[in-house]
């Protein structure tokens, strides 16, 4: 067995081959990303998509599953432009490039292969869900390759440390940890929404984080 080339690549491997199970399982539906319905998925993508104010700029889908965020931007966005969808999973980009005819699909770990291409926007969805041996090392690392390569803006979810019940597979993010490290780090332009529900009448469980390129340089909080 070869040596990892990088600290997450074991945790990259075991995550590919965890979604590669569930395309195999579920084919587009939903649960092969890992959302249990539609309505949650599109939900979320919904929430995400709010960053993309240019229909005819590009679009990287950093952990794209079967490239349904595609499908939401062109349907409810109005969106034109390139889309370009990045995962782990084989059998997950088998059924993207079925599903959505013009959009490019790509198998990479950006930890390995370095991102490739520059994109007006990138989008993150469920891609820091599943817990691995250093979760933060993985959110920090990704967004710390991923940003350089935005011209306008990024996007991502996480699931909330503001819950009352954890699942020992699932990492459950500070908020407060992940707003200060993208001012801190990225830019210091940041939203942070916290405030919409997932599933109707159900407490807001996750958060979602735009960042955007911005003339100004990132600076740590004063004291």
């Amino acid at each position: 067995m070869n040596a990892p080339t990088h600290p997450l690549e074991s945790d990259l491997h075991r995550l590919r081959d965890h979604y590669d199970l569930l395309a195999r399982h579920h084919g587009y539906g939903p649960e092969a990303s890992q959302m249990s319905s539609l309505a949650s998925q599109e939900q979320r993508l919904r929430v995400l998509a709010e960053i993309v104010r240019e229909p005819d700029g590009s679009v990287l889908d950093f952990g794209c599953g079967t490239g349904h965020l595609c499908e939401v931007l062109r349907r409810d966005v109005g969106f034109r432009g390139r889309y370009t969808g990045y995962d782990l999973s084989g059998e997950s980009l088998a059924l993207a490039r079925e599903r959505h005819a013009g959009a490019h699909f790509e198998q990479r770990d950006i930890f390995r292969d370095g991102v490739g291409h520059h994109f007006d926007y990138a989008i993150i969805s469920g891609v820091f869900n599943n817990r691995v041996t250093d979760n933060w090392a993985f959110l920090t690392g990704a967004l710390r390759l991923l940003f350089p390569h935005v011209r306008r803006g990024l996007a991502f979810n996480a699931l909330s440390a503001y819950v009352d019940f954890q699942d020992e597979g699932l990492y459950y993010a500070d908020p407060e940890a992940v707003f200060r490290f993208c001012k801190e780090s990225l830019s210091p332009a940041v939203n942070l929404r916290h405030d919409y529900e997932v599933k109707p009448g159900v407490v807001p469980f996750e958060f979602t984080t735009q960042v955007f390129r911005c003339a100004h340089p990132p600076r740590a909080k004063h004291a």
